[in-house]
């Protein structure tokens, strides 16, 4: 495992930065291709390697539907191969072995599972009862009406209405439990519309009529959730200014949400034909206080903002992020901790209460976790030097990431083994 120093060359920060596209767009537009086998292409697809390997899946299935051998797919730690690909392959005729990575192995499956199977799906799990692998016999399968706890991941709500379309009378999906990242759903709903699947939500039904995807061509918009690194560094420095293409105002994308949160610490937004700029107003308030129900991706980048320019937070709809890539709730405590932040549960959510590093060299580490890397590594701008450890976790989401710190000229990176 190797390491970079980042260290801090400039605080005349002022780029024009390409973001990724979209991953959570790209593999859901990947799925609804690969239902009706079109042969559409997407500009701008994601890069990522989430989508890199939902694109080799795809294709490899397609060619394995008839083997005799149960075909291995391993997602390592992307969530949405492995729940997408899940209720995709449980409706594909051939055996399947769907894997994941260490942690992949604790992030719990079994409302997916639950619902597939109450539909004729046959799932069986190879190891731990309601968590991978799963052992999927596909087979063709319909029914009318599911329910699905959606207290965990809006990513099962969202494999489920993909494949709906395809059961003869549709699919109404009941959301039990309160629903987490409902913003996820919303993109899952209109992207489907924009290829003219019927989609209902009325509360907690959501009614997807039978139909085909008519797959068309379609740009992937840039990704809200990696612009919230590019916030975090306009937050700390007073003259910084980012300029991000291909940000919409309109956006499908929770994350949009970043432009509400870091306005109060400290950082304006300004849209304009080709994306946003990104400005310090100077405007940042001693406390904040969100629910981030509907942008779980951006705590990290908050948090650590927070941490640094000295304001309290309290943060509700998180605990969900104790099942991602990393437990993020945990990550973050132990990471904050070493700048003198301290991030303590109360009542239903978690405060962060600002504090005082030592001097102690801060070395992060990152537990395979792209976000906790790229939220950290701009602390160099206040601390002069950070290292990070398994920096290259970043390919998952932003495999330019590093390239795009350098590019500023306020970074220099020195790798070391």
């Amino acid at each position: 495992m190797k390491a970079y120093k980042v260290l801090k060359k400039s605080e005349n920060l002022k780029s024009e930065i390409v973001l990724p596209a979209s991953k959570s767009i790209s593999n859901r537009l990947l799925v609804m291709r690969a239902l009706e086998k079109a042969l559409v292409h997407f500009d701008n697809l994601s890069e990522s390697d989430d989508t890199y390997m939902m694109r080799l899946y795809l294709s490899f299935i397609t060619t394995c539907s008839d083997s005799k051998i149960p075909m291995v797919i391993d997602a390592h730690n992307a969530g949405t191969v492995f729940r997408f690909l899940t209720a995709y392959l449980a409706q594909k005729p051939g055996k399947w072995l769907v894997t994941g990575s260490e942690r992949m192995r604790q992030r719990p499956v079994a409302d997916l599972v639950d619902a597939l199977r109450s539909l004729g799906a046959e799932i069986n799990y190879t190891e731990k009862e309601g968590y991978p692998p799963l052992m999927i016999f596909g087979k063709k399968f319909s029914g009318e009406e599911v329910e699905i706890n959606a207290s965990s991941s809006s990513q099962f709500v969202s494999a489920m209405m993909m494949i709906a379309p395809h059961f003869s009378n549709g699919l109404k999906i009941k959301l039990t439990g309160k629903a987490v990242s409902t913003s996820y759903i919303d993109m899952t709903m209109r992207l489907m519309k924009d290829f003219l699947v019927e989609v209902e939500r009325k509360d907690n039904e959501i009614h997807v009529h039978h139909g085909h995807y008519f797959v068309r061509k379609l740009t992937v918009e840039s990704d809200w959730s990696s612009a919230a690194f590019w916030y975090q560094m306009v937050a700390f420095l007073p003259n910084a200014q980012i300029t991000l293409p291909g940000l919409q105002d309109n956006s499908t994308q929770g994350d949009r949400f970043l432009v509400e949160v870091f306005e109060k610490l400290g950082v304006k937004t300004e849209f304009t034909e080709t994306g946003v700029v990104l400005t310090r107003s100077g405007k940042v308030s001693p406390e904040i206080s969100f629910d981030f129900s509907d942008a779980p991706d951006i705590v990290p980048s908050v948090m650590t903002a927070c941490a640094v320019l000295g304001v309290k937070g309290f943060f509700t709809g998180i605990e969900h992020l104790r099942i991602k890539e990393s437990d993020r709730i945990a990550s973050m405590q132990n990471e904050l901790g070493k700048i003198g932040a301290q991030i303590v549960k109360k009542g239903n959510g978690y405060e962060l209460i600002p504090g005082k590093r030592t001097g102690e060299p801060l070395v992060f580490d990152t537990y395979g976790d792209h976000r906790i890397a790229m939220c950290l590594a701009p602390l160099a701008l206040l601390y002069d030097e950070v290292k990070i450890e398994d920096p290259d976790v970043v390919v998952k989401s932003y495999p330019n990431y590093w390239n795009d710190l350098e590019s500023t000229g306020c970074f220099k990176l020195v790798k070391e083994k």
